[in-house]
């Protein structure tokens, strides 16, 4: 038998989850969600109010009987810092309770890259969003990355994408520099936790969310639950053989699918014909939307092979929804489009019917925002670390 301060805290977590998704509720439509008495209700958002969680905002217009007080949760309660991390760049945020980003920095790195111009960088980013919250309740720090960190000692491992990071401790950075020992997830997992925790809106069925950028990374999805693999990894997607006898990749095979449709496939490809080895992914981007025959043709190409590789997934998994991300929307509409038709080529119609199609609105603070979800969540999932980081 639940004892009955467990009931309590269920219930006042449950309050909590209706709140962050509405902008503001009454306490009768609180307890009709809740299914508990009004009795109930006060007691919840009494508690709640008296830590600063919860605001109350007036009363509703009267529909004729009492007027009912109007509550909604304090998104400024606390700030979570998120840190996404990436081949290409650095993202990192501090957001409310809602993930409204209060302060963002980015870094961007070009050509060859040393392991500690990429820590300089990551110091400069936490120095200030750690400035920007002082004073602040935290919820702590998320960590997006990259490669593969199994083991609790969370170390980088099989980075191809960044070789001079290889073995970099992620949780050693952190709890070292910082005293605060990070949440740490794979960077297309971080993805799909913003997308369902900052806009999922009752996202049913299964889906499927695809990173795209210097790696290919495919996580699944159920009823908005991640469904994770060994080690909480993401996978290796963009590892899996596309032509055994294609370029070689970074990771030492031949044929793998970032060696068509990655970033750093389509750089080495367009520099190759037009002999301009200084070319960076903007200028690419450029020459695309402005319809430049050989870049467009290349370009195309990997949005063909990614498209298709996409659609393999599609009629064996059978997903409700998909959505990309990545760095590579920065090619528009027009690679996007040609993505989609090429799913519609090569998916089965009966799985094509009714599919839903998407991408990221948000995919440069995606990873990061999804990193900082890892902290906020804990406020709405454990009541114990409500009071341990409350004054």
């Amino acid at each position: 038998m639940l004892k009955l301060k467990n009931i309590k805290f269920r219930n006042t977590l449950a309050a909590l989850d209706i709140l962050r998704k509405h902008d503001f509720i009454s306490r009768v439509e609180l307890a009709a969600k809740l299914n508990c008495d009004g009795t109930t209700v006060t007691r919840i958002t009494r508690d709640l109010i008296s830590k600063g969680l919860l605001k109350t905002e007036g009363m509703a217009d009267s529909t004729g009987g009492r007027p009912r007080e109007i509550v909604k949760l304090n998104a400024e309660w606390a700030n979570a810092i998120g840190i996404g991390l990436d081949p290409d760049f650095i993202t990192g945020v501090s957001a409310n309770l809602k993930g409204k980003i209060l302060v963002r920095e980015q870094v961007f790195f070009g050509g060859k890259k040393s392991g500690k111009e990429f820590t300089d960088a990551l110091k400069i980013i936490m120095e200030r969003l750690l400035a920007s919250c002082r004073g602040k309740r935290l919820t702590g720090i998320g960590v997006a990355a990259f490669g593969t960190f199994s083991g609790k000692e969370q170390i980088l491992e099989n980075v191809v994408n960044y070789p001079a990071l290889e073995k970099f401790n992620i949780y050693d950075f952190f709890k070292s520099g910082y005293s605060i020992a990070p949440e740490i997830t794979d960077i297309t997992i971080a993805g799909a936790m913003n997308e369902i925790w900052f806009n999922d809106n009752g996202r049913k069925g299964n889906c499927l969310f695809f990173n795209v950028g210097s790696g290919i990374g495919c996580v699944p999805a159920i009823d908005g639950n991640i469904v994770f693999g060994r080690y909480s990894h993401a996978g290796e997607f963009g590892h899996t053989i596309y032509h055994p006898d294609g370029d070689k990749c970074a990771c030492g095979r031949k044929g793998c699918l970032e060696t068509f449709s990655s970033i750093n496939a389509i750089l080495k490809k367009v520099r190759k014909k037009t002999g301009e080895r200084s070319l960076d992914f903007s200028d690419v981007t450029s020459r695309y939307l402005d319809g430049n025959a050989e870049v467009t043709g290349i370009v195309n190409e990997a949005a063909k092979c990614l498209g298709t590789a996409i659609a393999n997934q599609v009629n064996f998994l059978m997903p409700d929804e998909i959505l990309i991300s990545g760095e590579i929307l920065k090619l528009g509409e027009k690679f996007y489009n040609v993505i989609k038709k090429t799913m519609e080529e090569y998916v089965f119609p009966v799985f094509m019917k009714n599919l839903v199609i998407k991408k990221s609105e948000a995919w440069e603070e995606a990873s990061a925002l999804g990193a900082a979800s890892l902290t906020i969540r804990k406020v709405f999932e454990d009541y114990e670390y409500i009071n341990e980081i409350s004054d």
